[in-house]
């Protein structure tokens, strides 16, 4: 199963995201158990190995959800993966996501972040470069380009430091530690860095310490939802935490430069 699937049996069984995969184990073949007159065809379970009984653990889950994950055979197909997105969903926004149609909704703006226009820019942030700040991060992030260097802190301005925290707890809360690296949420592609935008003449985001970049190798500027990865589905709840505090994803927004989040309006 991939990590989404993980993070998501554990949230059905009630565990913490920081579980162990023993613990975990343990908590599936104890679940079964308990579920055992309705399994049906799948009663030799227990012979099972470790990761198909996890399947079959998701599978009971999901149809105790009301979602159909197919046959309980604990077998990963397109049925139980479509299930478990749904009960992902489910979980981390109390209702079923919308049938085919891209959800590109435009996101709150509880700071009332500005307009991505450089007078509006400097009129709440002040001049570029200004009114930085050091934070400390929830969680360790590797630079992108030198994956053996960890960084504790950022630099990012004033005024988006609490927010940002507050995103980046939520996440570390949601997915767990492991998950978060395997999901490559720790990759970090920078945040400060006074200069234009690539491409163009007007000055970045980046210049004012209100945009970050992640993951940046499998979210390149010019890839669209068909390539990056933060497009998939696993990182949907990355994206509510940055959207419920009003950052603007130009990925989603614009289908382009994935990687990129800022405190800025289009």
């Amino acid at each position: 199963m991939d990590p989404l699937a993980v993070v998501t049996l554990k949230q059905a069984l009630q565990l913490a995201p920081t579980v162990a995969e023993h613990q975990l184990s343990e908590h599936i073949v104890s679940y079964l158990k308990q579920h055992q007159s309705v399994l049906g065809s799948a009663a030799g379970w227990q012979s099972w190995p470790a990761q198909r009984q996890a399947v079959l653990c998701l599978q009971l889950c999901c149809q105790q959800a009301g979602l159909s994950a197919g046959k309980l055979d604990g077998w990963w197909g397109p049925q139980t993966d479509y299930a478990s997105e749904q009960l992902a969903a489910l979980q981390q926004q109390g209702k079923l996501p919308e049938l085919w149609r891209d959800n590109f909704s435009t996101p709150a703006n509880p700071h009332g972040w500005p307009l991505d226009r450089e007078a509006e820019l400097r009129a709440f942030y002040g001049e570029p470069g200004t009114q930085l700040v050091k934070m400390t991060l929830p969680y360790p992030l590797r630079l992108a380009w030198d994956t053996g260097t960890t960084v504790l802190s950022t630099q990012c301005h004033q005024k988006v430091v609490a927010s940002m925290q507050k995103v980046l707890e939520q996440v570390l809360l949601y997915y767990g530690f492991d998950a978060v690296q395997q999901l490559r949420l720790d990759l970090y592609g920078g945040g400060f860095n006074l200069r234009a935008k690539r491409g163009g003449s007007s000055l970045s985001t980046h210049s004012w310490g209100i945009a970050f970049d992640f993951d940046p190798a499998h979210n390149q500027l010019k890839w669209d939802s068909s390539k990056a990865s933060l497009a998939r589905p696993e990182y949907a709840y990355w994206w509510q935490c940055w959207e419920e505090e009003g950052w603007v994803s130009l990925g989603r927004s614009r289908n382009y430069d994935w990687m990129h989040v800022q405190a800025a309006r289009l």
